[in-house]
């Protein structure tokens, strides 16, 4: 192995947590019901994998600039993203097969089982923040340290100089929009719990439930604010790259 090989090992994630997001993703691909309730939780598996992939093909030609790289990649807590979303879909790959146990491909209850109660909606609600969350957290991370290292390539030729400053700038764009999503998400997760706890429910069970809901909007939060701090990393990472001019 290139010794300055920017792998997902050297910067901490498992095989383990690929192994458990591509175990989800082929269920979730397999289960016909799944695709109005889930699609774009296993859009967001695989599009978790894609920048992944390209990070194991980066050549890094020097120690310093793979020493930058890896330490900013760390900085964005990429690692803890991923290796926590495969925790996560290894025990939803667990609730599926409970779940769809008495199914077949042609006759699934999945929707009905995904869709009972409250409390499991906003399990699934958090389920999908989480994915969601970790694939931008994969994406910015890794179109930043693509970035550090084309911009210390002293051999660059003026093209490329041109497409390097071309794709900050898209990235920049890319990751102001999405903290602008982001916010947005949080107040709704936010007016949603004071919805709840605004709630004056004399049965017992069903204040439980509510209890549990507004413990999965804490959690909803938490993923979001994850995702805006590694935002908040990787633009300033960005702030600090010295485009060479044209």
């Amino acid at each position: 192995m290139d010794p300055f090989s920017l792998s997902v090992g050297a910067i901490g994630i498992t095989q383990t947590t690929l192994s458990s997001i591509s175990k989800l993703r082929d269920i979730l691909n397999g289960l016909e019901e799944a695709n109005d309730i889930l699609q774009d939780v296993t859009f967001e598996l695989e599009a978790i994998h894609h920048p992944l992939s390209a990070l194991e093909n980066l050549h890094v030609s020097d120690e310093p600039t793979f020493l930058a790289a890896k330490r900013d990649l760390e900085r964005t807590g990429v690692a803890d993203a991923v290796n926590k979303c495969g925790q996560a879909c290894d025990k939803f790959s667990k609730k599926l097969d409970k779940w769809t146990k008495h199914s077949n491909p042609t006759e699934v209850s999945l929707r009905d089982r995904l869709s009972v109660g409250l409390w499991n909606r906003e399990k699934i609600r958090t389920f999908r923040t989480q994915v969601h969350s970790c694939q931008s957290i994969v994406q910015f991370a890794i179109d930043s340290a693509q970035l550090i290292i084309l911009v210390r390539s002293e051999s660059a030729s003026k093209a490329a100089r041109h497409e390097t400053k071309k794709q900050l700038q898209v990235l920049e764009t890319a990751i102001q929009k999405h903290v602008e999503l982001t916010t947005k998400q949080q107040a709704e997760v936010l007016q949603r719990r004071r919805d709840l706890q605004s709630l004056d429910d004399e049965d017992d069970e069903d204040d439980g439930q509510r209890l549990l809901t507004i413990q999965e909007t804490k959690a909803q939060s938490h993923f979001l604010a994850a995702d805006q701090a590694a935002c908040e990393v990787v633009s300033q990472i960005l702030s600090t790259l010295a485009v060479p001019r044209l």
